[in-house]
């Protein structure tokens, strides 16, 4: 199996795992976040923000997984690829919840 390969495999895995525990965040909070826990408005403001969130590292990981794989069969070299890697792993580790959507 050559690197391409492996690393299409590695990010589809971790994709998959992100969504499977990012489902069962959202099942497990939605029995308890609707509950007379705030305004509905408020609490549809924190789903969707998650939302995002969780839309963003999902697109982060694939496009990490694509600049990796362009470096790794010298398409682009390590000094273009690694300045994007560090830009897009610092957004995705710079995401917060404090912009919140307010209708």
């Amino acid at each position: 199996m050559d690197t391409t390969s492996t690393i299409l495999i590695i990010s589809g895995i971790a994709i998959c795992v992100f969504v499977i525990i990012y489902i069962i965040a959202l099942f497990s909070a939605s029995k308890s976040i609707f509950h007379g826990s705030g305004a509905p408005v408020d609490m549809a403001n924190v789903v969707l923000q998650s939302i995002l969130a969780a839309g963003q590292i999902i697109v982060g990981i694939a496009i990490l997984a694509m600049i990796t794989i362009l470096i790794v069969t010298d398409k682009i070299s390590s000094e273009v690829g690694l300045p994007i890697i560090a830009a897009i792993t610092g957004y995705l580790v710079g995401r917060n919840f404090n912009n919140k959507i307010k209708i």
